[in-house]
């Protein structure tokens, strides 16, 4: 049922993904999608926390052991991994975040701690980095978080809103000046594993 809801959101919409049509396109009725989840929002939040999971699976995949700069890196790689991968899922989760900041939506998110979560993860990752002295001295773990994350969420946004965005040519060079600005001879090195849960 939750695949049959990423398809109805990807082609109509949240308000053209009623309950019935996601039901009917599954196979059930109403009646069972109304049983099992409550309520349309109730399917919904399932629906992302089911694709947040998988988010989190690929980006453990792609960060485990590693820290500073190499476990950014790893997050893009990531990233693109999920756009090539799972772009109907990837296009629900960023419909969802988004009509979920809108004041009158009968769906709503806690969108910020999604967020918030995201930025602790990516500062804790140059935190290790400043302990091991494998990024300057002077690096804010905060405000690098901020723009990593912001640059990140703007080339998905584009490509929503473009699929013809070079994604693979964008993300090796968000890797690129990730590098150039962070790295060190001694990003290579590898520590603790840093890969959060997103809770929603």
């Amino acid at each position: 049922m939750r695949d049959a809801a990423v398809r109805l959101l990807v082609e109509r919409g949240v308000a053209g993904a009623t309950l019935a049509e996601i039901g009917r396109r599954a196979g059930y009725s109403r009646g069972l999608a109304t049983h099992r989840y409550g309520s349309k929002a109730g399917l919904l939040r399932a629906v992302l926390q089911s694709i947040s999971r998988r988010w989190r699976e690929t980006l453990a995949l792609h960060t485990s052991g590693k820290w500073g700069v190499e476990a950014m890196c790893g997050a893009v790689d990531a990233q693109l991994a999920m756009l090539r991968e799972h772009p109907a899922e990837v296009r629900a989760m960023f419909l969802l975040w988004f009509v979920s900041i809108d004041p009158g939506a009968k769906f709503r998110l806690n969108v910020r701690r999604v967020h918030d979560t995201q930025r602790r993860d990516v500062a804790a990752w140059v935190e290790q980095a400043l302990a091991r002295s494998a990024i300057a001295a002077d690096a804010d773990p905060a405000r690098i978080a901020e723009q990593f994350c912001a640059a990140m969420i703007g080339i998905v946004y584009q490509w929503l809103v473009g699929e013809d965005m070079p994604l693979e040519a964008m993300h090796l060079k968000l890797k690129a000046d990730i590098r150039r600005l962070h790295g060190t001879k001694r990003t290579a090195n590898r520590g603790m594993t840093y890969a959060r849960s997103i809770h929603l």
